[in-house]
């Protein structure tokens, strides 16, 4: 248990760390410590350096790895994070933020069919940026309860995406929608970007076709 002189001085230190100086500002606002900035600096160059290993095709680089392209110890790897797992929640973080704006694109289209046709290109912009990572949090997911709720959130929010785009009674018809979101789903464009070999437009035109394919059989009257 902490003395109470002891807490009476953090006391005393933390009231002193908020005097107002002449200028006004207090001492809180003081630059921050270096120490804390070069913490800061130190974790972004570990999370970029697993990144650049996972864009690079190292779907399951080690810590020694990551450390190595970080040019940091691997001590100071698990000192900012507790393990790997930690790591690639940091990750998944960052793709979220970046893919953000893509996902709150407009789509400008006079009609409902031609809006979902326009969103396989917002679509396979954000799987072409973030397919690596994605690919990599599947590796892991087996071993990381957070990675396995995270695509599985991913595939919801696609789900919800498609079901904005639709007709109530386009919407409620399961099998069509399933098939669409099949169809619009990561797994699809990763299957025909890396399995299939196709360059993105072309990838994109078989996504279309098939999109194509399944409105057809809605009722023109919808």
């Amino acid at each position: 248990m902490q003395s109470t002189s002891k807490g009476s001085r953090h006391s005393t230190q933390e009231a002193g760390a908020h005097r107002t100086h002449p200028s006004g500002a207090s001492q809180g606002s003081a630059k921050p410590d270096g120490r804390v900035n070069r913490s800061i600096a130190t974790r972004k160059k570990i999370v970029d350096a697993l990144t650049a290993l996972v864009f690079e095709g190292h779907i399951t680089p080690t810590a020694e790895q990551v450390a190595q392209r970080a040019d940091v110890g691997l001590r100071t790897v698990f000192r900012h994070f507790d393990d790997m797992d930690a790591l690639y929640r940091e990750i998944s973080i960052d793709v979220d933020v970046q893919i953000q704006p893509l996902l709150q694109a407009r789509l400008n289209a006079p009609t409902w069919q031609e809006r979902v046709l326009l969103s396989i290109d917002h679509r396979s912009d954000i799987y072409d940026r973030t397919a690596a990572l994605h690919l990599a949090a599947q590796v892991h997911r087996h071993e990381s309860p957070y990675l396995t709720q995270n695509l599985m959130d991913a595939a919801r929010l696609q789900r919800d995406l498609l079901q904005r785009l639709l007709p109530p009674a386009v919407a409620q018809d399961a099998r069509l929608l399933e098939a669409l979101d099949l169809m619009l789903s990561f797994e699809s464009w990763i299957r025909l970007r890396r399995e299939q070999g196709l360059p993105a437009d072309q990838a994109r035109e078989v996504m279309r076709l098939g999109v194509k394919a399944l409105l057809a059989t809605v009722p023109q009257a919808t």
